[in-house]
């Protein structure tokens, strides 16, 4: 067998292939020295059923370019877009389960698996789908704090924080940069504010955390998870984000900012630098128990970003995970450019071992 021939699936469509998509691929390709074979950037339009032929671009490493042509379907394939359950059975029935991050999750699909994981349990905010507004009262009166959500909603879009303060309710969200709060008193206030702000089923209802704070800003990590050649789950980089003063989510998009980890949590708790990589440790230990449960549902999955909280007991939250196409430009805003590199070209070493090339010993047989 001659490879590995990897697959990077990037677009629906050819056409939205551009020099950017390009640049970024040949940052997945920065350790190809390692890798090796085939390296096949193409979108799901120009893949031939019936001749089991791609046509796309094939990295260069001697150029570091990438070179247009038709090519046989890789090994392995590395999936950035949604696809089909039809273009997924396809592709399984051909090349078989090497087809990564073959599955796209949402915040209530990860509760509900979650919760049922007694070792995860403890780390998990208790979380509701929202699918009227009884189900924010009754949470209400769990908790004074709520955050409700978009289930499948990105970089903190469309999250509000909820307060419950004697008889009053109050609205919070960001919206143009800025803080944005309402306060109801009477149920018709309540009524309206909830009908305009959220879609029954595709809210969920979160239990509040007192996280800790960095200069007005709340603080979450962020975590980078991804399967080495020997399919196991490491982490190749984990930062702090601490949002915008008074803003209610922490993302970089939202006004917020990267720093290192380690030096975060020192500041903070007043740890030493032996306390710290401890903490740094624990928050690794339960990104590793959930990326591991995933792989017991039977998910092909390969790069995962896990957002984390830490209270002000220490204790420590799983928010979510970002499964999609968790990016990792938050290293560079943490000045962090070893933990870049590795999280860019990460994919391609468990995409390397997909397709049957694992370890040292095979790479007499590479191209």
């Amino acid at each position: 067998m001659f490879g590995p021939c990897i697959g990077i699936l990037s677009d629906q469509r050819d056409s939205s292939i551009t020099k950017t998509t390009l640049k970024e691929a040949s940052m997945n390709a920065l350790d190809y020295a390692s890798i090796k074979g085939a390296m096949i950037l193409f979108a799901l339009d120009k893949v031939n059923k019936v001749d089991q032929l791609i046509e796309g671009y094939c990295y260069n490493p001697k150029n570091d370019s990438w070179e247009r042509g038709r090519f046989p379907y890789p090994l392995s394939i590395y999936r950035k877009i949604t696809i089909s359950d039809e273009w997924q059975n396809h592709f399984l029935s051909v090349i078989g389960d090497t087809v990564f991050n073959n599955y796209f999750f949402d915040k209530w699909d990860m509760y509900r698996w979650f919760s049922k994981e007694l070792n995860l349990l403890p780390h998990i905010p208790e979380t509701t789908l929202f699918e009227e507004k009884r189900n924010i009262t009754e949470m209400l009166e769990k908790y004074n704090v709520l955050y409700i959500k978009p289930s499948q909603g990105m970089k903190g879009t469309g999250i509000v924080k909820v307060i419950k303060e004697n008889q009053k309710i109050t609205f919070m969200h960001r919206a143009d940069d800025k803080n944005i709060e309402v306060t109801t008193e009477g149920e018709n206030d309540f009524k309206a504010i909830v009908g305009k702000l959220f879609e029954p089923g595709n809210y969920i209802i979160q239990q509040g955390l007192e996280l800790i704070s960095f200069k007005g800003g709340i603080v979450d990590f962020r975590c980078a998870m991804q399967k080495n050649e020997a399919f196991e789950w490491v982490c190749n980089g984990i930062f702090a984000r601490t949002g915008a003063k008074e803003s209610i989510v922490s993302n970089i998009s939202d006004g917020g900012t990267a720093l290192p980890s380690l030096e975060l949590m020192k500041e903070i708790f007043n740890l030493s630098e032996i306390e710290a990589f401890n903490m740094k440790n624990s928050i690794i230990s339960v990104c590793s128990k959930a990326c591991m449960a995933l792989d017991e549902y039977g998910l092909n999955l390969g790069t995962l970003g896990l957002d984390i909280g830490i209270d002000k007991n220490r204790n420590i939250w799983l928010i979510e995970i970002n499964n999609r196409r968790p990016h990792p430009r938050i290293a560079l805003r943490a000045n962090d450019i070893q933990s870049y590199y590795a999280i860019m070209s990460g994919p391609m070493h468990y995409a390397k071992a997909l397709a049957g090339f694992r370890y040292k010993e095979v790479d007499d047989h590479v191209l």
